[in-house]
This record gives structure tokens, sequence and C-alpha cells, in this order.
């Protein structure tokens, strides 16, 4: 199921993102479940996300009263790294502060049906293209499943693999890094930066010539022959694209 959290402090947008929605839920009904939840305020999203309720998406307004969307998203960083955050405005100012908090996307308003159908399309197979990719690693404390969109990053102490996963806990196992490269390499969001350690490029919070800071704050060497690609890929990667139908088309 597509558990979605929209939170807008205007009732008209909210009301227009809710109806359209509801109709993606009705066309989506034999190959998706969703459920929405509806928020006017991201005080009252926090609140219910540290009482335990989950969201695989979150479209979040920016401009609102007490606490704004973008301080909303960094503390939603903070207890959820993999959650997918569109920001809805009515101002471009924001969009490069956007993706600091890894935004997914940055969707001015007025929100159209066919801008946001596609959105929505993209999410639901991105979302499941990372719960059918796991790995089944044969650790030291047995078989253990590890799904890609939770591996923060891997690294080879020795003839051990340590895989550092998004919760901060560490699942150990016996190889190489050949072994961890044809586990890892043929992911897009993986990439080999040092001769002992691949990342996952959605994880990473800072990037330079030295050393890369991972979302959870693990410093990661960068090896200096490496650099200029991983730096390349990791923009090619960071800034996808999307192609929406004009708005005179919707």
């Amino acid at each position: 199921m597509l558990k979605i959290a929209i939170c807008d402090d205007n009732i008209a947008d909210l009301t227009n993102m809710c109806e359209i929605i509801d109709l993606y839920r009705t066309l989506q009904r034999d190959k998706h479940a969703i459920k929405y939840t509806a928020f006017h305020s991201a005080v009252d999203l926090i609140a219910a996300m540290e009482n335990g309720e989950e969201y695989d998406l979150v479209f979040l307004d920016i401009l609102m009263p007490l606490l704004n969307g973008m301080d909303a998203a960094k503390e939603i960083r903070q207890f959820n790294s993999s959650i997918v955050i569109i920001f809805l405005t009515s101002s471009p100012e924001f969009a490069v502060e956007s993706y600091l908090v890894d935004a997914y996307y940055y969707a001015l308003k007025p929100i159209w049906k066919d801008k946001l159908f596609i959105l929505l399309d993209k999410v639901i197979s991105k979302l499941d293209n990372y719960e059918g990719n796991s790995l089944l690693i044969k650790s030291k404390t047995g078989l253990t499943r590890i799904y890609i969109n939770k591996l923060e990053f891997s690294e080879i102490i020795g003839r051990t693999i340590v895989y550092h996963l998004t919760d901060g806990s560490r699942i150990e196992a016996s190889g190489s890094m050949t072994d961890l490269g044809k586990k890892l390499l043929d992911y897009s969001c993986f990439i080999k930066v040092h001769r002992s350690y691949i990342i996952n490029l959605d994880y990473i919070s800072n990037l330079n010539s030295k050393v890369i800071t991972m979302r959870s704050l693990s410093l990661v060497p960068v090896a200096k022959v490496n650099y200029q690609t991983v730096k390349s890929a990791y923009i090619e990667y960071s800034f996808h694209e999307l192609t929406f139908p004009s708005e005179s088309e919707s």
C-alpha cells in the first residue's frame, strides 16, 4: 500500500490535492492500494509521525505558519531518510534549498491533474523498484535480507564486508570488493568512491574532493582519481528531470 501525507495550510489547495489523489486512487484501484491523510499544519504532520505514523510519500507546502515546509522536511529527515518528499509552493525561491533535504521534486502551484498523475506514477515506480530490489546476505548471524533503499554505504575491512544501513545498524559478511561490486554496482544509485567503499548516491549529504559526508554523518574517503567521476555521477543522479505536458494541455 502507498501511504501518502498531504500538508498544506491553504484549504483550497489541500482540497484540490485530495480530489486529484481520490481520482488517481480510483484509476489505480486494480494496481495499487493508496491511502492518504491530509494535514492543515506541519506541526500536526510531525506529531503524527513522531507517534508512529509512517508514510511513503509526503506532499509539503513550504510557506506555512509555525513550522514551514522546509523546516518540517529537515525534521522528517532526522528520523526517516527514505520517505519521498515533494514540495508544493507558489514561489520558486526555495528550489535550490530543497535539494538539501533530498526532495524528489519541487512543484509550483497551481497543481494540475495531469502533472500530479505523472509524479505519482514515477513515485510508485521508484518505490516498487526499491521494494523489489534486495540482497540476501549470509552474514555472521545467519541469512539476512538487505533492501537496497536501506543501504547507505558499504566498506571492506580485511576480508569482511560491512553493510551500513540507514537505521544505523551494521551487518557483516565475508567477502571482497569484487564480491561487493558484483552485488551493488549494477544499481544506478551505487558507485565505488574508494578501493574500500561503495556508497549509495541517495544518501550523500556533502561531497568534496577528499571526503563524502553521508546522511548519517559518517565520513567516507574519496580517492583523488575518482572525485570528478563521483561528482558528475552525483549531479546527474540528483538533478533528474521530469517531463510534463504544458499547462495548456492540462
